[in-house]
């Protein structure tokens, strides 16, 4: 088919559809839907909800520091490191526990200038921004250090004149600061102290050897050993003085410590104490003895007394002597010495027995050197007893007894002492049988025999004995058996019994 005839052929179909009018073309047009607004009102809601949820939630950048709180003061010249922070994005309802964050930080501290710095974190998300400062102040707290030149020397007075061997001071901001210390003498040594520009103080302390060597001296008028008589002196204080190398007369300062009871027998001991300004102390002593008129001793004339007196202990052996004589409830006399158990005194008091004094030291060369050493020895060994038994003693025995020839190199000193103890308000007791333990090796069957001799020929028997002796302990017991078997009644001494006094010979 040609051209032509197709056109003509769509033509014909064209034109076999019945024509149409306006009117009836508007008739048959479809009508258009209308469209839901539905969908939009959603969407809408939608944002609305989500921005109020946004502003509700209220979320903001804060910036925390990490671990301890942050230093705000440092100390100049000492160390700082910025502390750690972090910041993190929060909202009320979400990301309570926040988003962290990148933080940028700004400023630092210069701990070698003292001042005040501005430490700053910022950090921000999205349209979110935060800052966190921290102010940090560099102090000077620190004091100067003042270094002292040794110095070892002594400055003995009243010479002696103080030179300084030299000092420094140094603080770490104002530098050298020597010029501006102070010093200060005082007794005991050299004060020194300075001050910075901050006002922090330093300070040291030189101790200076100001030696005084020499004490106080007290001059005891009347002596420093007087003898009253119960009941018929009255103690008057005989006066006193003391003078000092550097303070010159210091009698005022002068305290006496005890009294003296002149209606009670005893011995009495005033202690004279005085101090110079550089702590020297002197002390002196006077012993003033109230003393009783000794009783003569009486007995009766049937009956038969033994005294065992016991020399130079506490010993080794005295605690086995005490048990043998507590067996047999025999009391004795014990002439003590300074040399041992000190408490065994008191345990022979308090046993019932009597304590006598025999020596302190036991040294005969010093014992018998003078009148004023014997009198010393006695004083020193009668306060032990004192210390243990609660009182001094009156009874005495002489070392080597009143008849001793070891103190002849002293002329006339036994007579003297003699009558000076007695004076004193002693009784001293020598002893008119002899044990005969004083040798180096004595024998307990000699020892028991030489008391069995001489006790039956007496009816007072006052015996020799020492407690130091392993060989007299030993002999005791049997001692004591035969004495009872025959009648003998043991006794300690007193006051009033036997003496038994030999014959003096110087």
């Amino acid at each position: 088919m040609d051209q032509r005839n197709r056109n003509n052929n769509i033509g014909s179909r064209r034109t076999s559809f019945p024509s149409r009018t306006p009117s009836t073309a508007r008739k048959r047009k479809p009508r258009r839907k209308k469209k839901s607004a539905a969908p939009v009102i959603v969407i809408v809601a939608f944002a609305v909800i989500l921005a109020l949820l946004w502003i509700i939630n209220g979320f903001r950048i804060e910036i925390e520091f990490q671990g301890e709180a942050p230093l705000e003061r440092v100390s100049f010249g000492g160390s700082y490191t910025a502390p750690e922070a972090k910041a993190f994005l929060k909202g009320r309802l979400i990301f309570r526990d926040g988003i962290e964050v990148e933080t940028e930080q700004s400023g630092k501290v210069d701990v070698n200038n003292v001042g005040s710095y501005t430490l700053v974190w910022k950090a921000s998300k999205l349209w979110y921004s935060a800052e966190k400062t921290l102010k940090v102040e560099v102090i000077d707290d620190a004091p100067p250090v003042i270094t002292l030149v040794p110095d070892e020397r002594e400055y003995v007075l009243p010479d002696g004149n103080y030179d300084d061997p030299g000092y420094s001071a140094y603080d770490a901001q104002d530098g050298d600061v020597t010029e501006n210390v102070k010093v200060e003498i005082r007794d005991d040594g050299v004060a020194y102290t300075v001050t910075d520009s901050a006002g922090n103080r330093a300070s040291a302390f030189r101790e200076v050897l100001f030696k005084d060597p020499e004490a106080p001296v007290i001059t005891l008028e009347g002596g420093a050993f007087l003898t009253l008589t119960a009941g018929k002196d009255e103690y008057k204080e005989p006066g006193f003085s003391a003078t000092d190398n550097l303070d010159g007369d210091v009698t005022e300062k002068v305290e006496i410590e005890g009294s003296v009871d002149v209606s009670k027998p005893g011995l009495y001991r005033l202690t004279y104490r005085v101090s110079d300004s550089y702590g020297n102390v002197a002390e002196a002593v006077r012993t003033v003895t109230v003393a009783a008129e000794p009783n003569s001793s009486i007995t009766d004339e049937n009956s038969k007394f033994i005294y065992l007196t016991f020399d130079d202990g506490p010993g080794t052996y005295t605690a086995e002597l005490l048990d043998i004589l507590a067996k047999y409830q025999v009391k004795v006399t014990f002439f003590v010495t300074s040399l041992g158990d000190h408490t065994l005194i008191k345990r022979e008091k308090d046993e019932g027995h009597s304590v006598g004094v025999h020596t302190y030291s036991h040294r005969y060369d010093i014992v018998y050197a003078s009148d004023e050493a014997f009198l010393e020895d006695l004083t020193k060994i009668n306060e032990i007893v004192k210390a243990q038994t609660g009182s001094y003693t009156y009874l005495l025995r002489f070392p080597g007894g009143s008849s001793n020839t070891i103190s002849h190199d002293n002329a006339g000193i036994m007579t003297r002492l003699a009558k000076k103890v007695q004076e004193m308000g002693y009784q001293y007791f020598d002893w008119n049988v002899d044990s005969g333990d004083a040798v180096s090796k004595p024998k307990k069957e000699n020892i028991i025999e030489a008391v069995k001799a001489g006790c039956s020929k007496k009816k007072n028997s006052v015996v020799l004995m020492h407690d130091v002796k392993r060989e007299t302990v030993d002999a005791i017991e049997d001692i004591i058996v035969w004495g009872l078997e025959n009648g003998y009644t043991f006794l300690p001494l007193n006051m009033s019994s036997p003496t038994a006094h030999h014959k003096i010979y110087n």
